[in-house]
């Protein structure tokens, strides 16, 4: 085998096994219209399965765009600015929010199972504090 067709192959391999380390904050086919900052912004707490602490925190609403703080025992910090849909959802690492109405969110997140690779769904109720 020559030096450029390992070369070649190598590169291959890498393209075809290469996935961003970036997960996309935009749901698929998601439209955007400007929100009412006063049903987002403030501290969202809740307990995951396991009773430990989620928090998340939205600031300097703006249009369809926010800050966001989310703090979870499993998935440590993640902070960004993220892009409001019209259906109320948005997306930050590999957990989805929807207000559900005033003052309640549903915080959908996938977990992977590090030993086996298995990913369920942990669904969890905030709600925002006064």
């Amino acid at each position: 085998m020559s030096t450029t067709s390992a070369t070649t192959n190598i590169f291959s391999i890498l393209q075809s096994a290469y996935t961003p380390a970036t997960q996309t904050s935009i749901p698929p086919g998601s439209k955007f219209a400007k929100v009412d900052p006063t049903q987002w912004q403030g501290t969202w707490t809740t307990k995951d399965s396991n009773g430990k602490p989620v928090t998340l925190t939205i600031s300097n609403v703006s249009g369809y765009r926010a800050n966001v703080r989310f703090q979870t025992a499993e998935g440590g910090l993640q902070t960004g600015r993220v892009l409001i849909n019209t259906n109320n959802v948005f997306r930050i690492g590999n957990s989805q929010m929807q207000l559900a109405g005033t003052g309640k969110m549903t915080i959908s997140t996938v977990i992977t199972d590090p030993t086996t690779g298995n990913e369920s769904m942990e669904t969890d109720h905030a709600t925002l504090q006064t």
